[in-house]
């Protein structure tokens, strides 16, 4: 039997939530349906029941016949609020304390592979992110390798990348920062990578920064959304979804929007925030906003919710936002657009939304002023039948390029032929 290793996201800390893990899941489902073991690697993360309940994808029966192996270096409770589960996801750079320890934690993770590697010698391995410095002669007896790439925290510490946050820009900016990026380069591949990896990215965006920093081709690779049924437009109600806990998302922006409705005197749509963790100061300071300007009857927080929740919010929202000024790809968006929710996104050469997603324009709106927004957000909630219908046309459209049976063609081609 083949063996696969798929290394957890952001550089193999945890499979827990996020977009990210849920691509990898479902690149895990692909393998085993297609005859592979599978071992899923990270430092830590949640067992198999949980991770089917919070992505939708039902993983237990493989555990059961042996046939996915959680190889996790530590072992935690579902529940844990350990520094590991804190350091997890993208809100790594905005925990002072894990920087550190992300260091530390990347390093070992390296030993760890290493082992396993030895011990099962894999025919495939998937990184996701970034791949961590291992022993160059490893690689040449993997059959393929290939790094799949949210986007490269290589990329982040090249150009000195800092989230465009509406808050809390002093994290990024000090001394602790910058110790934080200069430890990476000597733990991951920096501005070169073995010539055995092949590199593909998840959007536009993230493959022109991958193309500069390592000077490969780079092929693209659109997460999937999962259809749960065929969706149907149902009575959809004057309500806005966001996807994103942390401060590059700018959930306040919307916020923001909400309040110059209601100060036009306009129809106040209830804006549904979602995430799988909030960090908790910013989570403090949206609250506070949204009692500032008066609206706590108006927008909801909504934490760590399994999978057909977010698609029952999707499918009553008549508008799915995406308000990140640097977002490589936004997988939310497409999942809102496929239950028929209209997006507005913003409009930047570095939105993966905008780019890919609604392609400039073509399934979707776009904005680059919070006045824009608040005018697009109003157009959606009061647009006539008719109009409405066209724009939820075009949005579904959309959404069919990012369909599950088209990722998994297209990446069975990768693991197969390597080609896209």
């Amino acid at each position: 039997m083949r063996r696969a290793f798929i290394i957890a996201p952001n550089i193999g800390v945890f499979f827990g939530g996020g977009g990210g893990v849920k691509v990898a899941l479902h690149m895990a489902l692909a393998l085993l349906e297609h005859g592979f073991k599978v071992h899923l690697v990270a430092l830590t993360g949640w067992d198999a029941v949980k991770l089917g309940k919070i992505h939708g994808i039902n993983l237990s029966k493989f555990v059961r016949e042996g046939r996915l192996v959680l190889n996790y270096a530590f072992r935690i409770k579902n529940d844990s609020k350990t520094l590991f589960s804190a350091i997890s996801s993208p809100i790594i750079e905005m925990i002072e304390p894990s920087k550190t320890l992300l260091s530390l934690a990347i390093k070992y993770l390296s030993i760890y592979i290493k082992q396993l590697v030895r011990e099962y010698l894999p025919d495939l391995v998937i990184f996701h992110d970034d791949v961590p410095k291992l022993d160059d002669k490893m690689f040449k007896h993997i059959s393929k390798v290939v790094l799949y790439s949210h986007f490269p925290y290589a990329a982040r510490s090249y150009f000195n990348i800092v989230d465009a946050v509406e808050v809390g820009l002093e994290r990024y900016s000090d001394w602790r920062m910058r110790h934080y990026h200069n430890a990476l380069k000597n733990i991951i591949y920096f501005n070169s990578i073995p010539k055995e990896v092949e590199l593909v990215a998840n959007s536009t965006v993230t493959k022109i920064f991958m193309e500069i920093i390592w000077r490969k081709k780079v092929k693209v690779l659109y997460p999937p959304i999962l259809p749960k049924f065929n969706p149907t437009v149902n009575y959809k109600e004057n309500s806005v979804v966001l996807v994103g806990g942390q401060p590059n998302k700018r959930v306040g922006d919307a916020i923001k929007a909400l309040a110059k409705l209601k100060n036009l005197g306009k129809t106040v749509p209830k804006l549904h925030i979602v995430a799988y963790y909030f960090i908790p100061w910013y989570k403090d300071w949206l609250f506070n906003l949204t009692y500032r300007y008066g609206l706590q009857h108006s927008v909801y927080f909504i934490e760590s919710i399994p999978e057909s929740d977010l698609f029952n919010i999707y499918t009553t929202s008549k508008v799915i936002l995406s308000t990140a000024r640097f977002e490589p790809f936004g997988m939310s968006v497409a999942e809102g657009m496929f239950h028929y929710a209209i997006p507005i996104v913003y409009k930047g050469v570095l939105s993966g939304p905008w780019i890919d997603i609604i392609d400039k324009g073509k399934y979707g709106i776009g904005f680059k002023s919070i006045d824009e927004l608040t005018e697009n957000i109003n157009y959606v909630i009061n647009a006539g039948e008719d109009e409405l219908t066209e724009l939820q046309r075009k949005a579904f459209s959309g959404s069919q390029r990012f369909s599950l049976n088209l990722f998994k063609e297209n990446f069975l081609k990768l693991v197969y032929c390597g080609t896209l």
